[in-house]
């Protein structure tokens, strides 16, 4: 995989989301070595944007991206570089 759409209940700055409780996507994605990892993309309202941070988890794994109906929001270093190119 290339690319992996996820839903999510609330996004921060830094790529932090909050899901459904289930921790399904950090299960699956933390059996994968990072650099072999699809990029990360949230799709998300902007009112589903924290203002503060989120809180997280060591296993908790950030998205690269979050795409909203106004942008496309780079968190991450490979986001911000896909974001580019």
């Amino acid at each position: 995989l290339a690319l992996l759409f996820m839903p999510l209940v609330a996004f921060d700055a830094v790529g932090a989301r909050l899901g459904m409780g289930g921790g399904y996507y950090d299960r699956l994605l933390g059996a994968v070595a990072p650099t072999q990892r699809p990029l990360l993309i949230g799709l998300a309202h902007e009112v589903q944007r924290s203002a503060t941070p989120l809180p997280s988890a060591s296993w908790d794994i950030n998205l690269d991206l979050v795409l909203t109906e106004q942008a496309l929001l780079p968190c991450s270093a490979r986001g911000r570089s896909a974001h580019r190119g």
